[in-house]
């Protein structure tokens, strides 16, 4: 991974950086997103337009306040379960071919909004299926509206599927089938593959093991959310199997050890301080552990998660860092130049996006 351009450490440098200076930065500064989940990313208003085509939804009849009260946490909950709930509200929504590619497209008119240049967005097709509705069928709407959104709004994009835990709640067979899925869509919009949590349960990182590497033999990267919460022997089964990028990682900072050795094979973690925030892994932003980890020497991205469910945007999480964890512009640049180079894309296009932020980034420091 390329060290960031001097240039642009020089300038990161210079001047004095007000937190009006800092909040500007962070809005127009180019962005990228490693760590976003689809269904995580709908607006109270997406949710209201997709309500009004679905004529059994609960939702149909309430008004875009109503609909935030019930899908939008801005608070603290008690753990990653009780977040997970607020998904409960609009799940249905995403079950048709129309829902999953209007929900694409208006992503990526948010993130053009953001300055964000490429968006990696992640999402399970088990839990978007139906009668009549097939997991193909499904990533074909979501790469649809990616394509059109991404034409009509300059952003680049890549879909990563994510297998789900526990089996208890989504068993081997549905993730055999994603899995098969995503290789046979690597090359053609798939770009990695993930592990994330689709209920409670105590599901070792470790059992989706052998379909992570034939994700990883059929070219695709490999990310997993590991060390979100307590559980014991994620990052060590993520390092086995190999990931280039780990979700959260929240535990390293009680394992100093596992953080020196990712240190060392240069893997990225995927940092999202409000999602940690909102579902209790920490009390505070400045409790959260990204300020020792770029200490330490760890590459990092930043992202937003589940930005519609949070409540947040791209930028939101760039000034919660300066502010409440006394990161530096020329960190936060560290941080997104990262990203890009972090991104399930080859060589070439990884080049040419860091290019383009060095232009954009040059502007936005002036």
């Amino acid at each position: 991974m390329p060290p960031l351009p001097q240039a642009l450490r020089q300038s990161a440098r210079r001047g004095r950086w007000t937190p009006e200076r800092m909040s500007r930065l962070a809005a127009e500064l180019p962005k990228v997103e490693t760590h976003l989940h689809l269904d995580g990313s709908l607006s109270p208003e997406t949710v209201l337009r997709l309500a009004r085509s679905t004529p059994d939804s609960p939702l149909r009849g309430l008004s875009v306040e109503e609909i935030r009260r019930q899908v939008v946490v801005d608070q603290p909950r008690a753990s990653l379960a009780a977040v997970l709930e607020a998904f409960h509200a609009f799940y249905p929504l995403l079950r048709s071919a129309q829902a999953l590619e209007l929900s694409a497209y208006e992503l990526m008119r948010d993130c053009a909004r953001q300055n964000i240049l490429h968006a990696e967005v992640r999402f399970a097709p088990w839990l978007q299926r139906a009668e009549g509705f097939a997991m193909d069928a499904a990533l074909d709407a979501v790469l649809r509206g990616l394509e059109r959104g991404g034409r009509d709004f300059g952003v680049g994009s890549g879909v990563i599927l994510c297998l789900l835990r526990p089996f208890a709640a989504v068993d081997r067979e549905a993730n055999e089938a994603m899995t098969a899925l995503a290789v046979d869509y690597a090359g053609r919009g798939v770009v990695g593959l993930d592990v994330a949590d689709a209920g409670p349960g105590n599901q070792a990182l470790a059992d989706y093991g052998t379909w992570l590497r034939r994700g990883r033999a059929a070219g695709l990267g490999l990310t997993a959310h590991a060390g979100e919460s307590p559980r014991g022997g994620e990052i060590e089964d993520a390092l086995d199997i190999g990931v280039d990028r780990i979700g959260h990682g929240i535990i390293l900072r009680e394992r100093p050890d596992l953080l020196k050795e990712l240190v060392r094979r240069g893997v990225v973690v995927e940092v999202n301080p409000t999602s940690n925030l909102r579902t209790g892994a920490v009390s505070s932003y400045r409790e959260h552990p990204a300020r020792a980890w770029k200490d330490a020497g760890l590459k990092m991205t930043l992202s937003t998660d589940d930005p519609g469910v949070f409540g947040i945007d791209l930028a939101h999480e760039y000034e919660a860092l300066s502010r409440e964890a006394g990161f530096t512009a020329e960190e936060l640049l560290d941080m997104t130049w990262d990203g890009i180079w972090a991104l399930f894309l080859p060589e070439t296009r990884r080049a040419a996006l860091a290019a383009r932020f060095e232009l954009a980034a040059s502007a936005a420091l002036d």
